[in-house]
């Protein structure tokens, strides 16, 4: 079954279950976060699914998910880092030093991330008035701005659906060479002189 298939098999409630348990539970590393909605977007395009309905559940999903994962984080609290990959849960408590609260804002455009940073903000106790602000703001744009982007682009290009594991392969490289130079200049200091 390709994501197409996938999208359009577990439907509305499918849609809003796997970004709910992308960012509430801590197995959510191996869902499709940014390739559903860039799966959603063209769908819509393609006139397969509703576009407004399918904003919906990906925008409540993803809130409920951050809000979900925030309490698990209170509960847990330190007994997260025995559950997660020390260096996973690393790169969500890099984020938040390097950004502060900001991090609840910029962690669901960032792979595994996303999935970590509701967790950690809540293990670290962060007000939930401010997460919850933050939360909301960045479901929102990532949701909405992600899948309206891909339903642009399906707008401008018909048929583009049936490419869709080819345009998130091409997402992925993208991405992969972004962080290259950083990746080299770290391994570079590194190296013993």
């Amino acid at each position: 079954m390709n994501l197409e298939q996938l999208v359009l098999a577990v439907s509305y409630p499918g849609i809003f279950a796997i970004v709910l348990i992308e960012t509430g539970f801590l197995v959510g590393f191996a869902l499709p976060g940014d390739s559903l909605l860039i799966a959603v977007g063209l769908l819509a395009a393609a006139k397969k699914i509703s576009l407004p309905l399918a904003l919906l559940m990906l925008f409540v999903g993803s809130f409920l998910g951050n809000n979900l994962g925030y309490w698990w984080g209170m509960k847990l609290g330190p007994a997260l880092e025995r559950r997660v990959k020390r260096e996973e849960l690393e790169k969500a408590y890099a984020l938040f030093r390097r950004f502060g609260v900001l991090a609840i804002f910029i962690a669901p455009w960032v792979p595994v991330v996303r999935a970590l940073v509701p967790f950690v903000a809540g293990a670290t106790r962060i007000p939930w008035p401010r997460f919850v602000l933050l939360t909301f703001l960045a479901c929102l744009l990532w949701t909405q701005g992600l899948t309206l982007l891909a339903y642009s682009v399906g707008q401008l290009i018909p048929d583009l659906e049936k490419y869709i594991y080819l345009i998130i392969l091409a997402g992925a490289l993208f991405g992969v060479l972004l962080g290259l130079p950083r990746l080299l200049r770290r391994r570079a200091a590194k190296e013993p002189e």
